[in-house]
């Protein structure tokens, strides 16, 4: 992994705006048809409800995301497509955050399995905004890394302020969210092999209906404590 010195800022739901103190470098922006901007974001992060998903082939470090997840992480969807390794990716996670998240991340890719995280992200504009993901990560048959599918949800609504964390599950899932999630990023890594386009996108459209009660869950104590 390359510059991790990342950073910009978030609009939480109730008004606040938060202010990254640093910055990671000039934003990439693909000239041929998309762009990294602030309404970009919001248009859809608005049409997918706040859920996206990403797919990185580990051996050749070439990761791909929808444009929810490619403009959260302050990467436009052109380039997305194209592909971009991890470095590029996690230069919009909070400079506070980035260290622990990175180092959660590349531990369960070694020994394979799934993880659970909250963290910072600094997206289009300097808006620093709050994302929960769930990744797996997948080893061949010597162990050896192979990719990493997961679901990404923003946030911000229900995480004002809070601590960063990321956390691997152990040998056993807790929750039938949890295990219904990993069963289909599963299904996904498999289905991806078969080629077929149109069973990888049913398979990515359940993606995002699961990414939707998985942010259903993480909003919930927010929407408690208001009454």
């Amino acid at each position: 992994m390359s510059d991790t010195s990342g950073p910009k800022t978030v609009l939480t739901g109730n008004g606040l705006a938060q202010t990254c103190d640093r910055v990671s470098g000039d934003i990439v922006v693909d000239q041929s048809d998309d762009i990294v901007s602030e309404a970009a974001l919001i248009a859809a992060l608005e049409a997918s409800g706040g859920v996206g998903f990403w797919m990185w082939d580990i051996p050749n470090d070439d990761a791909h995301a929808d444009p929810v997840t490619a403009l959260l992480f302050n990467i436009s969807p052109a380039r997305s497509r194209a592909g971009v390794g991890l470095a590029e990716i996690m230069k919009a996670v909070y400079h506070e955050d980035q260290a622990h998240i990175t180092q959660v991340i590349l531990d369960c890719v070694r020994s394979g399995g799934s993880y659970t995280a909250e963290y910072r992200v600094c997206s289009p504009e300097g808006r620093l905004r709050w994302v929960f993901t769930r990744g797996h990560f997948y080893l061949d048959e010597n162990g050896r890394p192979t990719t990493g599918r997961g679901v990404v949800v923003e946030i911000s609504d229900s995480k004002a302020a809070g601590v960063a964390f990321a956390t691997r599950d152990g040998s056993t899932i807790e929750g039938a969210l949890n295990k219904t999630a990993d069963l289909c990023l599963s299904l996904h890594n498999a289905v991806s092999e078969l080629g077929d386009t149109r069973i990888v996108a049913l398979t990515e459209t359940l993606l995002l209906e699961i990414g939707k009660h998985l942010a259903d869950r993480q909003r919930a104590p927010a929407n408690l404590s208001l009454h």
